[in-house]
Protein backbone atom coordinates (compact mmCIF):
# COMPACT_ATOMS: atom_id res chain seq x y z
CA UNK A 1 0.00 0.00 0.00
CA UNK A 2 1.26 3.51 -0.81
CA UNK A 3 0.88 5.85 2.00
CA UNK A 4 1.77 9.78 2.57
CA UNK A 5 2.35 11.13 6.23
CA UNK A 6 2.41 14.69 6.64
CA UNK A 7 4.26 15.63 10.08
CA UNK A 8 5.91 18.74 11.38
CA UNK A 9 9.56 18.00 12.56
CA UNK A 10 11.29 14.46 12.68
CA UNK A 11 11.49 13.88 16.38
CA UNK A 12 13.62 11.11 17.25
CA UNK A 13 10.60 8.85 17.91
CA UNK A 14 8.62 9.72 15.04
CA UNK A 15 11.88 8.48 12.73
CA UNK A 16 12.24 5.36 14.56
CA UNK A 17 8.50 4.86 14.02
CA UNK A 18 8.80 5.98 10.17
CA UNK A 19 11.98 3.79 9.66
CA UNK A 20 9.57 0.76 11.08
CA UNK A 21 6.38 1.59 8.92
CA UNK A 22 8.07 2.11 5.85
CA UNK A 23 9.50 -1.97 6.37
CA UNK A 24 5.23 -2.60 5.52
CA UNK A 25 4.09 -0.55 3.45
CA UNK A 26 5.54 1.97 0.31
CA UNK A 27 6.16 5.58 2.57
CA UNK A 28 6.39 9.11 1.96
CA UNK A 29 6.87 11.36 4.72
CA UNK A 30 6.45 15.18 4.18
CA UNK A 31 8.10 17.05 6.85
CA UNK A 32 7.32 20.49 7.80
CA UNK A 33 10.24 21.61 9.32
CA UNK A 34 14.23 20.16 9.61
CA UNK A 35 14.25 21.43 13.58
CA UNK A 36 12.22 23.48 15.40
CA UNK A 37 13.78 26.07 17.29
CA UNK A 38 12.86 25.00 21.13
CA UNK A 39 14.46 21.91 21.03
CA UNK A 40 17.91 21.18 21.40
CA UNK A 41 20.06 20.12 18.37
CA UNK A 42 21.49 17.43 20.27
CA UNK A 43 18.03 15.91 20.03
CA UNK A 44 17.99 15.11 16.41
CA UNK A 45 21.70 13.73 16.06
CA UNK A 46 20.76 10.36 16.11
CA UNK A 47 18.14 10.05 13.48
CA UNK A 48 18.71 7.91 10.52
CA UNK A 49 16.53 7.67 8.05
CA UNK A 50 15.68 4.33 6.40
CA UNK A 51 12.29 5.84 4.45
CA UNK A 52 11.40 8.68 1.48
CA UNK A 53 10.86 12.44 3.24
CA UNK A 54 10.84 15.78 1.96
CA UNK A 55 11.33 18.67 3.89
CA UNK A 56 8.95 21.28 2.63
CA UNK A 57 10.49 24.87 1.48
CA UNK A 58 9.46 28.03 2.93
CA UNK A 59 7.68 28.84 -0.01
CA UNK A 60 5.84 24.88 -0.25
CA UNK A 61 2.34 25.54 -2.16
CA UNK A 62 3.52 24.41 -5.47
CA UNK A 63 6.05 21.28 -4.26
CA UNK A 64 3.31 20.41 -1.70
CA UNK A 65 0.18 20.58 -4.51
CA UNK A 66 2.83 18.72 -6.84
CA UNK A 67 3.08 15.64 -3.45
CA UNK A 68 -0.82 15.92 -3.71
CA UNK A 69 -1.44 15.46 -6.95
CA UNK A 70 0.09 11.47 -6.68
CA UNK A 71 -2.10 8.79 -6.06
CA UNK A 72 -1.72 7.50 -2.38
CA UNK A 73 -3.98 4.41 -0.89
CA UNK A 74 -4.01 6.27 2.66
CA UNK A 75 -3.16 10.33 2.86
CA UNK A 76 -2.45 11.18 6.88
CA UNK A 77 -2.24 14.62 8.37
CA UNK A 78 -0.38 14.52 11.28
CA UNK A 79 0.12 17.96 12.53
CA UNK A 80 -3.57 19.17 11.52
CA UNK A 81 -3.13 22.65 13.07
CA UNK A 82 -0.54 23.90 11.01
CA UNK A 83 -0.62 26.28 7.26
CA UNK A 84 0.81 23.65 5.50
CA UNK A 85 -2.23 21.47 6.68
CA UNK A 86 -4.77 24.21 6.40
CA UNK A 87 -3.32 24.85 2.45
CA UNK A 88 -3.49 20.75 2.11
CA UNK A 89 -6.94 20.73 3.07
CA UNK A 90 -8.07 22.90 0.66
CA UNK A 91 -5.78 21.21 -2.07
CA UNK A 92 -7.28 17.45 -1.02
CA UNK A 93 -10.76 18.71 -1.11
CA UNK A 94 -10.40 20.20 -4.87
CA UNK A 95 -9.15 16.77 -5.74
CA UNK A 96 -11.45 15.27 -4.05
CA UNK A 97 -9.27 13.22 -2.14
CA UNK A 98 -10.17 12.00 1.42
CA UNK A 99 -7.73 11.87 4.03
CA UNK A 100 -6.76 11.12 7.76
CA UNK A 101 -6.37 13.04 11.11
CA UNK A 102 -3.68 11.72 13.34
CA UNK A 103 -4.18 13.75 16.99
CA UNK A 104 -1.29 12.48 19.92
CA UNK A 105 -4.36 14.18 22.09
CA UNK A 106 -5.49 17.51 23.06
CA UNK A 107 -8.45 19.30 25.51
CA UNK A 108 -11.42 20.58 23.97
CA UNK A 109 -11.42 23.86 26.04
CA UNK A 110 -12.00 26.98 24.00
CA UNK A 111 -12.41 30.35 25.15
CA UNK A 112 -13.64 31.67 21.93
CA UNK A 113 -16.29 30.40 19.62
CA UNK A 114 -14.05 31.62 16.75
CA UNK A 115 -11.83 28.99 17.78
CA UNK A 116 -13.90 26.34 18.16
CA UNK A 117 -15.14 27.36 14.84
CA UNK A 118 -12.36 27.28 13.15
CA UNK A 119 -11.20 23.53 14.87
CA UNK A 120 -14.62 21.83 13.55
CA UNK A 121 -14.10 23.41 10.30
CA UNK A 122 -10.72 21.01 9.75
CA UNK A 123 -11.02 18.31 12.01
CA UNK A 124 -14.38 17.48 10.18
CA UNK A 125 -13.28 17.84 6.90
CA UNK A 126 -11.07 14.34 7.49
CA UNK A 127 -12.82 11.06 6.39
CA UNK A 128 -11.01 9.34 9.11
CA UNK A 129 -9.23 9.69 12.58
CA UNK A 130 -6.71 8.09 14.61
CA UNK A 131 -6.17 8.60 17.91
CA UNK A 132 -4.07 7.70 21.12
CA UNK A 133 -7.52 7.09 23.25
CA UNK A 134 -10.45 7.89 25.09
CA UNK A 135 -9.53 11.51 25.55
CA UNK A 136 -8.06 12.29 21.87
CA UNK A 137 -11.29 10.50 21.03
CA UNK A 138 -13.61 12.57 23.01
CA UNK A 139 -11.16 15.69 21.87
CA UNK A 140 -11.76 14.75 18.08
CA UNK A 141 -15.72 14.22 18.65
CA UNK A 142 -15.89 17.61 20.04
CA UNK A 143 -14.77 19.04 16.53
CA UNK A 144 -16.91 16.82 14.50
CA UNK A 145 -14.60 13.55 14.11
CA UNK A 146 -17.58 10.27 13.46
CA UNK A 147 -17.25 8.15 16.02
CA UNK A 148 -17.37 5.39 13.91
CA UNK A 149 -14.20 6.53 11.53
CA UNK A 150 -12.27 6.89 14.98
CA UNK A 151 -9.40 4.41 14.95
CA UNK A 152 -6.91 4.04 18.28
CA UNK A 153 -3.26 3.51 18.66
CA UNK A 154 -0.93 2.85 21.02
CA UNK A 155 1.25 6.08 21.42
CA UNK A 156 4.73 6.21 22.64
CA UNK A 157 8.15 7.39 21.77
CA UNK A 158 9.24 3.47 23.35
CA UNK A 159 10.79 0.35 21.45
CA UNK A 160 9.48 -2.81 23.24
CA UNK A 161 13.08 -3.25 24.80
CA UNK A 162 13.02 -0.13 26.25
CA UNK A 163 10.38 -1.20 28.73
CA UNK A 164 11.52 -2.94 31.58
CA UNK A 165 10.70 -6.74 32.75
CA UNK A 166 10.17 -5.60 36.10
CA UNK A 167 11.03 -2.41 38.18
CA UNK A 168 14.65 -1.79 40.01
CA UNK A 169 15.01 -2.70 43.22
CA UNK A 170 16.00 -0.09 45.63
CA UNK A 171 20.01 -1.70 45.94
CA UNK A 172 20.66 -1.60 42.11
CA UNK A 173 19.13 2.46 42.51
CA UNK A 174 21.68 2.85 45.02
CA UNK A 175 24.28 2.07 43.06
CA UNK A 176 23.40 4.08 39.97
CA UNK A 177 23.22 7.01 42.30
CA UNK A 178 27.01 6.83 43.77
CA UNK A 179 27.89 5.59 40.12
CA UNK A 180 26.24 9.26 38.75
CA UNK A 181 27.28 10.86 42.46
CA UNK A 182 23.77 11.50 44.02
CA UNK A 183 23.77 10.50 47.21
CA UNK A 184 20.24 10.54 48.67
CA UNK A 185 17.90 8.05 50.05
CA UNK A 186 15.07 9.44 48.09
CA UNK A 187 15.26 10.83 44.65
CA UNK A 188 12.51 12.64 42.38
CA UNK A 189 13.11 13.06 38.72
CA UNK A 190 11.55 14.74 36.13
CA UNK A 191 12.23 15.91 32.56
CA UNK A 192 11.24 18.59 30.15
CA UNK A 193 11.71 21.98 28.54
CA UNK A 194 12.57 24.69 30.95
CA UNK A 195 9.09 26.80 29.67
CA UNK A 196 6.09 28.72 31.18
CA UNK A 197 4.16 25.48 30.38
CA UNK A 198 5.97 22.60 31.96
CA UNK A 199 4.84 24.12 35.33
CA UNK A 200 7.92 23.82 37.23
CA UNK A 201 7.14 27.56 38.66
CA UNK A 202 4.60 25.61 40.20
CA UNK A 203 6.95 22.67 41.49
CA UNK A 204 8.86 25.68 42.93
CA UNK A 205 6.64 27.34 44.64
CA UNK A 206 5.46 24.46 46.22
CA UNK A 207 8.74 22.82 47.27
CA UNK A 208 10.35 26.37 48.85
CA UNK A 209 8.65 25.75 51.73
CA UNK A 210 8.79 21.99 52.14
CA UNK A 211 11.91 20.16 54.07
CA UNK A 212 11.97 16.76 53.23
CA UNK A 213 15.37 15.02 54.16
CA UNK A 214 17.83 12.66 52.80
CA UNK A 215 15.68 14.01 49.41
CA UNK A 216 16.63 15.34 46.26
CA UNK A 217 15.08 16.81 42.91
CA UNK A 218 16.18 17.15 40.14
CA UNK A 219 15.19 18.82 36.75
CA UNK A 220 16.70 17.39 33.35
CA UNK A 221 15.92 19.76 30.43
CA UNK A 222 16.83 23.70 29.20
CA UNK A 223 14.72 26.33 28.16
CA UNK A 224 14.66 29.79 28.43
CA UNK A 225 12.83 30.01 31.84
CA UNK A 226 15.97 28.09 33.34
CA UNK A 227 18.13 31.23 34.46
CA UNK A 228 15.07 32.49 36.02
CA UNK A 229 14.22 28.95 37.99
CA UNK A 230 17.73 28.73 39.02
CA UNK A 231 18.09 32.17 40.05
CA UNK A 232 14.51 31.26 41.97
CA UNK A 233 16.16 28.29 43.73
CA UNK A 234 19.36 30.40 44.84
CA UNK A 235 17.20 33.12 46.01
CA UNK A 236 15.10 30.87 48.55
CA UNK A 237 17.79 29.03 49.30
CA UNK A 238 16.60 25.77 48.12
CA UNK A 239 19.10 23.05 48.69
CA UNK A 240 17.83 19.70 47.08
CA UNK A 241 16.41 20.97 43.75
CA UNK A 242 19.27 20.52 41.05
CA UNK A 243 18.59 21.90 37.39
CA UNK A 244 20.54 19.05 35.70
CA UNK A 245 20.67 20.32 31.93
CA UNK A 246 20.16 18.82 28.83
CA UNK A 247 20.34 14.97 28.81
CA UNK A 248 20.96 12.53 25.82
CA UNK A 249 18.77 9.38 25.81
CA UNK A 250 21.41 6.88 27.37
CA UNK A 251 21.68 9.29 30.07
CA UNK A 252 18.10 10.29 30.27
CA UNK A 253 17.96 6.24 31.04
CA UNK A 254 19.95 6.28 33.78
CA UNK A 255 18.45 8.73 35.53
CA UNK A 256 15.16 6.99 35.03
CA UNK A 257 16.30 3.77 36.54
CA UNK A 258 17.89 5.40 39.91
CA UNK A 259 15.05 7.46 40.59
CA UNK A 260 12.36 6.50 42.99
CA UNK A 261 9.67 8.73 41.68
CA UNK A 262 8.84 10.61 38.54
CA UNK A 263 6.75 14.12 38.59
CA UNK A 264 5.26 16.04 35.84
CA UNK A 265 3.30 19.42 36.76
CA UNK A 266 2.72 20.45 33.60
CA UNK A 267 -0.09 23.06 32.67
CA UNK A 268 -1.14 21.32 29.14
CA UNK A 269 0.78 18.59 27.74
CA UNK A 270 -1.78 16.96 24.50
CA UNK A 271 -0.46 13.81 25.74
CA UNK A 272 2.97 13.91 27.18
CA UNK A 273 5.22 10.75 26.42
CA UNK A 274 7.64 11.50 29.41
CA UNK A 275 4.52 9.56 31.07
CA UNK A 276 5.10 6.71 29.25
CA UNK A 277 8.92 6.67 29.44
CA UNK A 278 8.53 6.65 33.20
CA UNK A 279 6.25 4.17 33.58
CA UNK A 280 8.15 1.95 31.39
CA UNK A 281 10.84 2.31 33.75
CA UNK A 282 8.71 0.75 36.47
CA UNK A 283 8.58 4.49 38.77
CA UNK A 284 5.69 5.65 40.56
CA UNK A 285 4.35 8.72 39.01
CA UNK A 286 3.06 11.97 40.45
CA UNK A 287 1.59 14.35 37.17
CA UNK A 288 -0.75 17.00 36.39
CA UNK A 289 -3.81 16.29 35.53
CA UNK A 290 -3.49 18.58 32.26
CA UNK A 291 -1.90 15.87 30.63
CA UNK A 292 -3.53 12.95 28.82
CA UNK A 293 -1.40 10.46 29.39
CA UNK A 294 -2.02 10.85 33.05
CA UNK A 295 -5.58 10.75 32.86
CA UNK A 296 -5.16 7.55 29.99
CA UNK A 297 -3.13 5.42 32.20
CA UNK A 298 -2.58 6.96 36.11
CA UNK A 299 -4.91 6.04 38.74
CA UNK A 300 -6.98 9.23 40.63
CA UNK A 301 -5.50 9.41 43.40
CA UNK A 302 -1.87 10.07 42.29
CA UNK A 303 -3.36 13.41 39.66
CA UNK A 304 -2.41 16.47 40.58
CA UNK A 305 -4.20 19.58 40.37
CA UNK A 306 -1.59 22.46 39.13
CA UNK A 307 -4.44 24.59 40.66
CA UNK A 308 -4.28 23.31 44.16
CA UNK A 309 -0.59 23.96 45.80
CA UNK A 310 -1.25 22.26 48.76
CA UNK A 311 -2.61 19.08 47.11
CA UNK A 312 1.04 18.79 45.34
CA UNK A 313 2.48 18.99 48.82
CA UNK A 314 0.65 16.56 50.06
CA UNK A 315 1.58 14.16 47.07
CA UNK A 316 5.35 14.82 47.38
CA UNK A 317 5.28 14.09 51.10
CA UNK A 318 2.82 10.81 50.98
CA UNK A 319 5.24 9.76 48.45
CA UNK A 320 8.15 10.51 50.20
CA UNK A 321 7.11 8.45 52.97
CA UNK A 322 6.20 5.50 50.96
CA UNK A 323 8.51 2.39 51.99
CA UNK A 324 10.49 0.88 49.14
CA UNK A 325 8.51 -2.13 49.21
CA UNK A 326 5.52 -0.23 48.27
CA UNK A 327 7.30 2.25 45.79
CA UNK A 328 8.23 -0.91 43.77
CA UNK A 329 4.46 -2.34 43.84
CA UNK A 330 2.82 0.79 42.26
CA UNK A 331 5.77 0.70 39.63
CA UNK A 332 5.24 -3.15 38.78
CA UNK A 333 1.25 -1.77 38.42
CA UNK A 334 2.95 0.72 36.10
CA UNK A 335 4.51 -1.73 34.07
CA UNK A 336 1.81 -3.81 33.26
CA UNK A 337 -0.26 -1.25 31.89
CA UNK A 338 2.18 0.18 29.46
CA UNK A 339 3.52 -2.99 28.25
CA UNK A 340 1.77 -2.93 25.08
CA UNK A 341 2.78 1.13 24.65
CA UNK A 342 5.69 -0.01 22.03
CA UNK A 343 6.49 1.51 18.51
CA UNK A 344 6.78 -2.09 17.09
CA UNK A 345 3.11 -2.37 18.46
CA UNK A 346 2.43 0.91 17.70
CA UNK A 347 3.54 0.13 13.62
CA UNK A 348 1.42 -3.09 13.88
CA UNK A 349 -1.55 -0.77 15.03
CA UNK A 350 -1.12 1.70 11.81
CA UNK A 351 -0.84 -1.16 9.15
CA UNK A 352 -4.35 -2.85 10.37
CA UNK A 353 -6.03 1.19 10.62
CA UNK A 354 -4.61 1.39 6.51
CA UNK A 355 -5.68 -2.17 5.36
CA UNK A 356 -9.36 -1.29 7.21
CA UNK A 357 -9.58 2.31 5.70
CA UNK A 358 -8.66 0.87 2.37
CA UNK A 359 -11.12 -2.11 2.74
CA UNK A 360 -13.66 0.72 3.89
CA UNK A 361 -13.26 2.73 0.43
CA UNK A 362 -13.31 0.13 -1.76
CA UNK A 363 -17.18 -0.89 -0.40
CA UNK A 364 -18.27 2.45 -1.16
Amino acid sequence: MKVLFMTNIPAPYRVTFFNLLAKRCDLTVLFEERNNSIRNEEWYKDNIYHFKYYVLKKHFFKELNQFLKEDYDVIIMGNYASKVSALARFILKSKKKKYVISADGGFAEDKYIFTKWIKTFFMSSASYWLSTGKGTSEYLKAYGAKAENIYTFHFTSLNKQDILASPITYSKKLQLRKKLGYNYKRIFFSVGQLVYRKGYDIFLEAIKNVKLKDTAFLIAGIGNQMVEYQKFIDHNKIENVFLIGFKDKKEILELYKMSDIFFFPTRYDIWGLVVNEAMANGLPIIASDKALAALELLPKEYLLDINNQNQFITLLEKFNKLNDKELYEIGKNNLNKIKDYYIEQMVEDHILIFEDIIKKEKMK
